[in-house]
């Protein structure tokens, strides 16, 4: 095509094709087109030139464009604007004042396709996401599968483009979306077109929900509505929208790169560098056809940039903003992937996902094995699914996550396993090491820490990260969490503080070592988020916590199973539980409602469970009280008692000399001779210079970590 130009070059011994790309229409779809046609094992090197590349479709890539050729994509030019692949579509007409007073409206673009209602979710002005016309957040008196109850007031009788019209209903670590099917005013029901998980919609919901894209709920500065029926949208601004320096964005196909082989030839050998990928629209066929309230988001099919059945793909120094769902997915038959020194900001679900559900136990081709997600920062996400994790980690091996900034996530910042109970597992050396995760769940959603665990993972370790400022909406505002089944884990070297409730949570595993780390200030109960600004519960669960079903002083599942008291499926798996907690501090600072330091669900639940060697300390409240082992209805050991029951026989209680500026203990703290080791925390986090942020957000300032995070606020990278 008369837009590209092609120059072979000598490099390195190696003939390479080198394609020029304009910012103008069409032109990067030709530009890879353009490789089919050059001979196998020929590399090429892609130069977008700086601007807006726009994209009314995928990018897609397969097996035969890879053909044993190295594929490199970047920046034509590194002194000027990074290129930038968008889904974006502009409104350029004439914005209107409508009746009322700040409302606007302009025609919608041609082309744009406002039949779909995922398209019709989100809009931007000026790089901010604006809100979809919507009811503040109310609360229901009753719901079912079916149906939910509604309070006087709450839902119209009718709504203009009711077919559209959702509701966004919270469960306990979710929020779904469900059409209304009818609505009947006379008893204040509301029926919903796809049915709603009614199991978790209790108090850990708060039984909430909003009215979401109706247009009589258009009124408020910063709201808008697309009106498929006049081909227009509609805002609200205090400001003539003719008057903006940029205009208004609307987002067009929901994936932007589809890099997509087969198990016999995978795409491989790709490198991008330096690429900005920008607006994705949201996917909701599944949502509204089906459901949409699995864990994590995990229903999705799609990523703003999805990979399936790649090798050798890399993503460095690219950003992903302003998706409709999950930024980067590594989806099945994916090998010795990655991302890194990569930002991905303003996202509708999560940052990068791995792996699938449902993993092939006879087909190696199709697992996913030696991924990683390396020195990016991942931040502001949930915005339309706001269950999406900072990084989703499904049935993988191998895989590395680390030197990660990850915050502002509406649910869990790190989540990786994926196989309930004690089944057998595909899972094994999963590695979160060094991340700085913050700023989880603001309060939305309930049941998530920092790093969330889940089934049996040999070989896995969570190792030097440090999780900080997780407020859940109700119960489950964790540090490190050891959901169901987890087995044969290591926890090391950690830093867990300002947590709402433990630094530790098991739900319930087995043989999990939790060995050198440090919980300090944790389950201190509510603080003002923006998803929960009301305190609701002033302590949580305990600093450290097991949440073992019940059992009886007969019951022995591990060393004597009978039917009822077993470990294996079938059985209620959550009677078996354990872990070694060894040579860690926990210290807490000021004097809560709840100051206990270990508790579980009944006086039996840390039958199984380890406890030596470790540091103890509260400021306020004194080893002669019961702070261990408390459950319901025992009122729990003081230190003495708990040593005398077996646990923490050679443990101290005593202050652990603990500098919080970066959490290191003097040396005459009495934990070392315990066995604890000094955490060194100057290197958690990404190694900054390639992402964008402070060349010293690896050196930790004299004030902590809150000095690194102002740092990366002030960087633009994380809001």
């Amino acid at each position: 095509p008369k837009m590209l130009r092609l120059l072979p070059l000598l490099a390195a011994c190696a003939l390479a094709v080198e394609l020029h790309v304009p910012a103008e229409p069409g032109a990067v779809v030709a530009a890879f087109d353009s490789i089919l046609s050059l001979p196998p094992g020929e590399d090429v090197d892609v130069k977008l030139a700086s601007g807006v590349h726009h994209v009314s479709a995928p990018i897609q890539l397969t097996s035969a464009h890879s053909r044993g050729r190295k594929i490199r994509v970047g920046a034509k030019s590194t002194t000027s604007d990074v290129p930038i692949i968008s889904g974006g579509i502009p409104v350029t007409g004439t914005w209107e004042k409508e009746q009322a007073s700040s409302t606007w409206s302009a025609p919608l673009p041609d082309g744009f396709d406002a039949s779909d209602i995922g398209r019709r979710m989100q809009a931007w002005q000026n790089e901010t996401r604006w809100t979809l016309a919507r009811s503040s957040i109310l609360t229901y008196e009753n719901a079912t599968g079916a149906y939910i109850v509604y309070k006087d007031g709450q839902i119209l009788p009718k709504y203009y483009d009711q077919e559209n019209v959702y509701l966004v209903l919270y469960e306990s670590w979710t929020a779904a979306l469900h059409k209304i099917k009818s609505i009947v005013p006379s008893n204040r029901t509301c029926f919903l077109s796809t049915a709603f998980n009614a199991q978790w919609a209790s108090s850990a919901s708060g039984f909430r929900f909003y009215v979401e894209n109706a247009l009589e709920l258009l009124d408020s500065p910063g709201e808008f509505y697309v009106d498929a029926g006049r081909k227009r949208i509609l805002v609200v601004s205090n400001e003539d929208p003719n008057q903006w320096a940029t205009p208004m964005i609307l987002a067009g196909p929901q994936e932007l790169l589809f890099l997509n082989g087969t198990s016999e030839e995978p795409v491989s050998g790709v490198e991008w560098q330096g690429i900005a990928f920008s607006y994705s629209s949201v996917e909701t066929e599944t949502c509204f056809s089906g459901s949409c309230d699995g864990q994590s988001a995990s229903f999705l099919t799609t990523a703003t940039v999805h990979l399936r059945h790649a090798q050798e793909v890399t993503f460095t120094e690219c950003s992903f903003t302003h998706t409709g769902g999950i930024a980067v997915w590594f989806d099945e038959g994916c090998f010795n992937n990655s991302v890194g020194f990569s930002t991905a900001t303003d996202l509708g679900a999560g940052g990068v996902r791995i792996g699938t559900p449902s993993p092939s136990w006879t087909d190696l081709s199709l697992r996913n094995e030696g991924n990683a997600v390396h020195d990016c920062v991942l931040t502001d996400g949930g915005h339309v699914h706001q269950m999406g994790a900072g990084v989703l980690a499904q049935n993988v091996g191998n895989t590395t996550i680390t030197h990660n900034e990850i915050g502002h996530f509406r649910y869990t910042g790190v989540s990786t396993g994926w196989t309930w109970g004690y089944a057998p597992t595909l899972v094994h050396d999963v590695h979160t090491t060094f991340n700085h995760i913050h700023d989880i769940g603001l309060g939305y959603l309930s049941d998530m820490g920092c790093v969330y665990t889940l089934g049996h993972q040999p070989g896995s370790i969570v190792d030097n990260n440090v999780c900080s400022d997780v407020q859940s909406y109700n119960y489950g505002g964790w540090a490190y969490y050891t959901d169901e089944g987890s087995r044969d884990e290591v926890f090391t070297n950690n830093v867990a503080f300002r947590t709402k409730c433990a630094g530790h949570h098991q739900h319930y595993g087995t043989d999990n070592l939790i060995v050198n780390n440090l919980y300090y200030d944790v389950n201190i109960g509510d603080v003002p988020t923006p998803g929960r600004p009301e305190v609701l519960m002033t302590s949580c669960d305990s600093a450290i916590r097991a949440s073992t079903h019940h059992r009886t002083w007969e019951c022995h599942p591990d060393t004597a199973p009978t039917t009822g008291c077993c470990c294996h499926p079938g059985c209620d798996q959550g009677k078996c539980s354990s872990f070694t907690f060894k040579s860690n501090v926990v210290a807490q600072p000021v004097d809560y409602s709840n100051g206990t330091l270990v508790a579980t669900t009944f006086s039996l639940g840390l039958l199984n469970f380890t406890f030596e060697d470790n540091l103890y300390y509260s400021v306020s409240e004194a080893p002669s009280l019961p702070l261990f082992n408390v459950s319901e209805p025992n009122e729990g050991y003081s230190f003495q008692e708990w040593k005398d029951s077996g646990k923490d026989v050679k443990s101290q209680y005593a202050d652990p000399e603990l500098d919080t500026s970066n959490f290191t203990l003097a040396p005459s703290s009495p934990a070392f001779s315990l066995g604890y080791k000094q955490i060194d925390i100057s290197t958690v986090g990404p190694r900054a210079a390639r992402v964008g942020a402070p060349d010293a957000l690896h050196q930790m300032a004299p004030s902590g970590l809150e000095a690194v995070s102002s740092e990366l606020r002030a960087s633009g990278l994380v809001l």
